[in-house]
């Protein structure tokens, strides 16, 4: 059974998307290293195995953002009602800000 639920898992890992920022450690390769590795695994209980795979699958059905959905009134304060919007366009790199309206932005807030 814990093989099962160990290929399970890795293959759960493996429909995860790639990080859009690079970072030092992937999420996803991290925990595929350490659920390919038998000595970790003899370590880990089968109740265990299968409460990270009932977690695992929530993050990928995206369980919580489907729970907590966010309104108008949170995504677009009075205040910068183009703060969140900015932000994800910089994440995805659809709008690239220069050095001068990073100043302006951090100056006027805008």
């Amino acid at each position: 059974m814990s093989t099962q639920l160990k290929e399970n898992i890795i293959n759960l890992l493996k429909t995860l998307p790639k990080d859009r920022i690079k970072h030092y450690a992937s999420f996803k390769d991290t925990q595929i290293e350490r659920f390919s590795n038998e000595k970790v695994l003899s370590t880990v209980s089968e109740k265990d195995l299968k409460l990270q795979y009932i977690s695992l699958r929530d993050l990928v059905n995206d369980k919580y953002k489907n729970y907590y959905k966010l309104d108008d009134k949170l995504l677009k304060p009075k205040g910068n009602p183009e703060y969140y919007t900015r932000l994800l366009g910089e994440l995805k790199g659809e709008k690239k800000e220069s050095f001068f309206t990073a100043i302006r932005t951090v100056v006027f807030g805008k």
